[in-house]
């Protein structure tokens, strides 16, 4: 059996700070990394809008729960289970994701913390460099045979690390990685993965 490393935010369910920005209407929590390709670049102008809107942590905890995951998301990974060890690797944070992740069944998530402090999100611990090409190694290491599916460029270092394929990709990710196999719904990208 392998194991599918699967991106949680654009692939399953909506982007996380997105829904916030949307939510709270602060407009610059609507990057995400296919705007901002440094992890760290748009996590510092994350930090700083939350700061200067003084919105707490519990009320963004609170928020995040209600966010819906994709339709057919659940049943994609389901569909899967008799094939594939389900792995979630983001780069979200556990403080966030654990509504959404609930609904997808709760599958093992691998992804970032955020430091809270007196009720506002101080800070963040990155689980290391490269995380997501790390995790594939990781598995490499123990002799599993991995495959992974994302939907930005974040998502490239552990599919061309692991072979997978794009599902719900903008114009400008295939485009500029056009050897990466590209999906539009769940059933196309299911008959895929089994036959892989």
């Amino acid at each position: 059996m392998k194991i599918l490393c699967t991106d949680l935010e654009g692939t399953l369910a909506p982007e996380i700070w997105k829904e916030i920005s949307k939510e709270f209407n602060i407009p610059e929590l609507n990057f995400s990394t296919r705007e901002i390709k440094d992890f760290n670049k748009l996590m510092e102008t994350r930090l700083n809008s939350l700061r200067n809107a003084k919105i707490k942590y519990s009320t963004i905890r609170q928020f995040v729960h209600t966010i819906e995951v994709f339709e057919g998301a659940k049943d994609f990974l389901n569909s899967l289970k008799d094939h594939y060890q389900i792995v979630v690797v983001s780069d979200t944070f556990y403080q966030l994701c654990e509504g959404v992740i609930e609904k997808l069944g709760s599958p093992l998530i691998l992804c970032h913390e955020l430091d809270v402090v007196e009720n506002y999100i101080h800070s963040y611990k990155l689980r290391q460099d490269y995380p997501k090409k790390a995790v594939v190694e990781a598995f490499h290491s123990l002799n599993f045979k991995c495959c992974s599916i994302g939907d930005s460029y974040n998502d490239i270092q552990m599919i061309e690390e692991s072979g997978g394929a794009l599902i719900f990709a903008p114009e400008e990710v295939k485009k500029e990685y056009p050897n990466i196999r590209s999906f539009e719904n769940y059933n196309d990208l299911r008959q895929h993965l089994l036959n892989e």
